[in-house]
């Protein structure tokens, strides 16, 4: 409090309290802002949401989209603003880059390259993922806000690579984008730049069919901007001009701005669409660079939250008995994967009703076995299994199989009328979100030239000793989610010895071992178990780390466990 009071005296303020709690609690208070570190962000901004007040946030704003959305929806529950504070964006040189861009003068936008690097820190929060370090969020959040505020396109894929420091967080990462309207975009975020010291380096590269702009400005600078167009002559000459731009403070700037929007006179300048869409990025890029903590859910691109551990009810309910339903519910499974092949949809929906858990909190996915591919087949086969699961909607429906009959020359013509009546579906909110199961790259790609909605999900067989690593990679390269059916991979990979070696290493049973392992992979997961103890083993798999080392021992032994069905045959 000592300190507190030095602050207030050397600044001027009017008060001073000892902890955000005494803050929140008056209410003379009407706007809070929350600073660093990101780890705190959720917590304190929902608790100042509650207690009456609009919030400025720091930015990244979250951790994941999944913190966002529950921020934003304590925000519209209290009726209170919440914005993101990029300071940078409410600069006159945004704005004048902007007007450039949409002046025409260098064409049409068909590359952007940026880059955000500062200095290594000795000792600091961005050196620990569990405060949001590294450079994908802590600095690359800038590069990404960047590219989305010039670009307004949805994301076509990502690639993304990483450099790791001796604590795990990612010192120096590499990107690249390209969005659905042909606009590639790149950078290069981190921390690798001396020791401790003030240095760093930001560029911006705008390419257009016309020229092209050169930006050494940084992220946040004020007073005297400037950058560089160039565009060509009818002979091909390279034009230059110099634009400069006088800047007030951008957290001045975004101060005012917010200030009127508390107000009611403006919006703010930062709207929930654009923090989500960039967190969602952001989550992406860190998915794509495997550097990322186990999640426990997944979000797909429109925002569909998938938990990583589900329930497989594969011959869980035989003889339509719901007492196996009813204990993975009790065991707090919310997701449950069925499918018409299954033959359990009805004994499903019933322990769904007698369980009383409303339908928003769980999440049903069900499938089209190939018999019924094709247009007429694959409707009847959606509104059949609505009606056993007692439900007007799924949260995910996948075509089970490529095909039938290994040689059905028709195999396509059928999964492609299938996939039209799914993307309606879709489009209709009876799906939200649509996918594949069993499905390998040459069966993928020629659905990817004809689909208007692109698949969200594969579903295929994935356990140590069955990888599929070619596959995995293809689904990683189009941003389709993996996700593993037989994840334990049978007796013969659940017993194996070297298995339980490494299991009793982190004092975990097989099970856990293996799931953590492709959960660790980014890959979610849907074991099946009939007895509740079994289930509740295969849900806590959260507390434990595998080390790279054992991840690459696991996925380098040779193939075992295979249970010999291949979509081909």
């Amino acid at each position: 409090m000592k300190k507190t009071e030095e602050f207030k005296e050397r600044f001027g303020f009017v008060k001073a309290y000892e902890g955000y709690d005494a803050l929140l609690a008056d209410p003379e208070i009407e706007a809070v802002y929350i600073p660093l570190p990101n780890n705190i962000h959720s917590e304190w901004v929902i608790k100042a949401l509650n207690a009456g007040k609009h919030v400025l946030c720091e930015k990244p704003i979250a951790m994941n989209e999944t913190e966002l959305r529950k921020m934003f929806a304590a925000a519209k529950k209290n009726d209170r603003i919440l914005a993101e504070a990029f300071a940078y964006l409410h600069s006159p040189y945004i704005e004048d880059l902007k007007e450039v861009i949409n002046s025409g003068e260098i064409g049409e936008i068909d590359y952007i390259d940026t880059a955000f690097l500062t200095q290594d820190y000795s000792e600091d929060f961005r050196l620990h993922k569990e405060l949001g370090g590294g450079g994908i969020y802590d600095i690359g959040c800038y590069c990404t806000s960047m590219i989305l505020t010039l670009v307004d396109s949805e994301i076509e894929y990502i690639k993304a690579d990483a450099e790791l420091d001796k604590t795990g967080v990612d010192h120096m990462a590499s990107v690249l984008l390209k969005f659905k309207n042909g606009v590639r975009a790149s950078f290069n975020a981190g921390m690798m730049l001396g020791v401790d010291t003030c240095d760093r380096y930001d560029r911006l590269f705008i390419h257009g069919s016309k020229g092209y702009i050169r930006s050494d400005v940084e992220y946040n600078e004020e007073g005297g901007l400037e950058f560089t167009v160039t565009v060509k002559d009818e002979e091909g000459n390279r034009i230059e001009s110099k634009r400069k731009i006088n800047s007030d403070s951008n957290y001045r700037l975004e101060i005012e701005r917010f200030s009127r929007a508390v107000r009611g006179e403006i919006k703010p300048l930062i709207t929930e669409e654009f923090s989500i869409k960039n967190m969602r990025l952001l989550d992406r890029i860190l998915d794509a660079s495997l550097y990322t903590e186990s999640r426990k859910e997944f979000i797909l691109d429109n925002g569909v939250v998938i938990p990583a551990v589900g329930y497989g009810s594969f011959l869980a309910t035989e003889g339509g008995e719901t007492d196996t339903i009813k204990a993975a519910l009790d065991a707090g499974y919310r997701y449950i994967d069925t499918a018409k092949f299954y033959n359990n949809e009805d004994a499903i929906g019933c322990a769904i009703a007698e369980s009383g858990i409303p339908r928003e909190e769980l999440f049903l996915c069900s499938k089209v076995w190939p018999a019924d591919l094709g247009s007429e087949w694959t409707l009847k086969s959606f509104e059949e299994s609505c009606a056993k699961l007692k439900t007007t909607y799924l949260d995910m429906y996948l075509i089970h199989w490529p095909k039938e009959d290994p040689k059905d020359p028709d195999w396509f013509s059928k999964v492609a009328e299938s996939w039209k009546v799914m993307e309606d579906l879709y489009l209709e909110g009876r799906i939200r979100a649509i996918g594949l199961s069993n499905f390998l790259p040459h069966h993928i790609k020629p659905l990817l030239d004809v689909a208007r909605i692109r698949p969200m999900v594969d579903q295929l067989e994935l356990h140590v000793g069955y990888m599929q690593e070619y596959a995995l990679a293809y689904l990683r390269r189009e941003g389709i989610l993996p996700q593993a059916w037989s994840p334990l991979g049978r007796a013969r990979v659940l017993n194996d010895e070297r298995v339980s070696v490494l299991a009793d290493k982190y004092k975990v049973t097989n099970a856990q071992l293996l799931l953590r392992y492709l959960i660790q992979r980014g890959i979610p997961v849907i074991p099946k178990a009939s007895s509740k103890e079994r289930m509740l083993e295969n849900k806590d798999i959260f507390g434990f780390k595998i080390s790279e080392e054992d991840i690459s021992y696991l996925s380098c032994l040779p193939e075992f466990g295979y249970s010999g069905e291949h979509p081909d045959f």
